[in-house]
This record gives C-alpha cells, structure tokens and sequence, in this order.
C-alpha cells in the first residue's frame, strides 16, 4: 500500500511539474515573440519616421530634382509579390506586404563639398567625416546614392562609383552637369557649398528561413519564416545585406493609410485607404504601388502590423484560421498538424510621416 501510495504521489508530482514546464515555456515563448516584434517595429517605425528627410518623396514628378535619375526614386513602394507566405491553404487570407523605401537611412549625417569636377566630388574635411579608411568605405559603398543639394533646393543623385578616403573624395557614375555648358541642370561655379548625403533602398519583407542549420521539413522545404530588414544594390532590387528582425514571422501588413491626394500646400483632400487592397495590388499597381502611377508622396501616415507564431505547437489549441483577407490571425498550422497548433502575437503602430508633410508635389 506504501509503495502504491508512493507511486501515486510520485506520478503526481511529474504530471505537475511537466504542466508547469509547459506553461513556463508558453510564458517565456510569449515574451520572446512581444520582444521580437517590439524589435521589429521600432526598426520600421525609425525609417518610416524619417521618410522625406533629405530625400525626394518622388523623383519622377518632382521639380527639384535635375537631371533626372536613371532609377526611378521613391521614399516607399509596397508589393504584394515578394513576401514569403507558408501553409497558404491551411491558414487562408495571408498575404504579407514587402514595403521598399528610399532615403538617408542608413547613414542620416550631411556634408559639404569645396568643389564639383568631372564625376569627382571633393568634401569638405570639417571633423565630421569618417577617420577611417574602413569607416569611409562602409558609408560611401557602391551600392548607395549621393544627393548633392544646392541652396535654391535642387537635388542631384548620382551612384557611387569608387571612392578615395586620402583625398576626400566620391566618384559617381556619369558626368555631374554644370549650369551655363549646354545644360540646365547642374551645378554653379565650382561647386563648392553644395550638401552631401548617402541615400540607399532599404526592404522589410517576410522570407523563408534558408540559413544553415535551419529546420526543414520532410520534403525539404524551409519549417519557419523570418522578417528581414534588406540592404538593396543601386537597381532597388539586388540584395546586399540581410538582417533578421523577428523569427517566426509569418505576416508582415499596413492598414489606414492617410492620403493627401491635393498637392497644393495650402490645401487638404485626405483620403483613408483601411486595407492594404485599398493601395497596391499584384503587379505592382496601386498608389503606394511600384508602377509610374504610385503617389508615395501624397502619404502622411501609416499603422504597420507585425505577426509572429510561437516557436513551439500546443496541443490544447483549437485552430481558427483567418476568416478574411487582413482580418484577426490568431492561431497558426503546420502541415504536420500532430504537433500542435501555433499561438500568434500581434503588435501593431501607428507611424506618421511628418517631413513628407513639408514636400507636397
């Protein structure tokens, strides 16, 4: 009777430790996915806060910028075709966004020329560039632009081609045109004076997760998902660098959208756009879309919405997939469902545009 006792008590007490375990790591993959997605929308709330500073919102219509780039220039692109989607016909309704954007992003310090020659541009040595030759290389790369600003407010970008960190100079692509040699566009004088700064694309999408090691599934396919923070070439479509902003991302959207769709300064036409549908289709079109007809200038604010599942399958879950397109997700399946269904975390912000405000086209 002892020993029956004994291994009832004993039985007890694992089948409370084990449930205590479990919720322990319920509870701790709950605060990894809220601190992951805190990490990622901070990341998405400092470029989207800094989009119009130092940049053209459009370079295609806008005024300021002569001579026109051979790359068309816009501080925000969405697309519904590069993000990765898993588990589609199990969880329906998720079509995660990629949102492009331009600008000083990387690198937000500003500098001077003492002159303009050819395609070589001389800074100005004033205590505030890079000290180091390996510091010098990593912000003037050839994968970002140069915006040279003069005091009238023209703009002028150019890629970088090579650079000198000895003679403090940038060399760009093409020839840097001079006001009064046939051209209208172009710098006065010497070009002393004029502002420096380093702009590049930067992409936010949801891809699959190919690192080595990663876990795949029986077919070899990728298990899990990531949000990624993209460094992208010259083009706005090669990738230079990677960097993962959240696991276990499985949905990446934007909802009420403010549009100012009157760009006369002293005037307002808002429109609200509550769905990403609403602004971008497949293809590209759309106004926060990629073709020629987007107007990335005309927004003022944006809420961004971050979805993560948890790292580990809980079998007391009872899956509820989307009921509608960029409706509530609130729980996740895999294809091997044994496991378990997937708890998700939601954080979404409201982040407005404040400079874009200051540069209606």
């Amino acid at each position: 009777m002892a020993l029956a006792l004994a291994t009832i008590v004993f039985m007890a007490s694992v089948q409370m430790f084990v449930k205590q375990s479990e919720v322990m790591s319920q509870q701790n993959d709950l605060i990894d996915m809220n601190r992951e997605t805190r990490f990622a929308l901070e990341h998405l709330r400092q470029d989207l806060t800094s989009l119009g500073s130092n940049a053209t919102p459009n370079s295609t219509i806008d005024p300021l910028v002569c001579p026109k780039p051979a790359v068309d220039l816009r501080v925000l692109q969405l697309s519904l075709d590069d993000s990765y989607a898993m588990d589609t016909t199990l969880n329906p309704f998720v079509t995660p966004v990629s949102i492009k954007l331009f600008g000083s992003l990387d690198v937000k310090t500003r500098w001077y020329t003492t002159a303009l020659e050819g395609s070589t541009v001389r800074l100005l040595d004033d205590g505030t560039l890079p000290t180091t030759q390996a510091a010098w290389e990593a912000i003037f790369s050839a994968d970002r632009y140069i915006r040279l600003g003069g005091a009238d407010g023209t703009m002028m970008y150019f890629p970088i081609a090579a650079t000198n960190f000895a003679a403090k100079t940038v060399n760009v692509t093409g020839t840097i045109p001079r006001q009064g040699d046939g051209h209208v566009c172009g710098f006065l004088g010497m070009g002393a004076n004029y502002t420096v700064d380093v702009q590049n694309f930067v992409r936010y999408r949801i891809v699959s997760d190919n690192r080595p090691g990663a876990p795949r599934r029986a077919d070899n396919q990728p298990e899990n998902s990531l949000l990624v923070r993209e460094r992208l070439g010259l083009n706005g479509v090669t990738i230079v660098a990677q960097t993962v902003l959240a696991e276990n991302a499985i949905d990446l959207g934007v909802f009420d959208m403010l549009l100012d769709l009157d760009p006369a300064p002293q005037t307002l036409k808002i429109k609200y756009m509550p769905t990403p549908s609403d602004v971008v289709q497949t293809g590209g079109g759309g106004l926060l879309g990629y073709q020629s007809s987007s107007v990335p200038e005309a927004l003022r604010s944006m809420t961004v919405k971050i979805t993560v599942r948890s790292s580990w399958p809980d079998k007391s879950l009872v899956h509820r997939p989307r009921a509608q397109l960029f409706g509530p997700l609130e729980t996740w399946k895999v294809a091997d469902d044994q496991r378990g269904i997937y708890a998700t975390s939601t954080l979404a912000g409201r982040i407005a545009m404040p400079t874009m405000m200051s540069r209606n086209l």
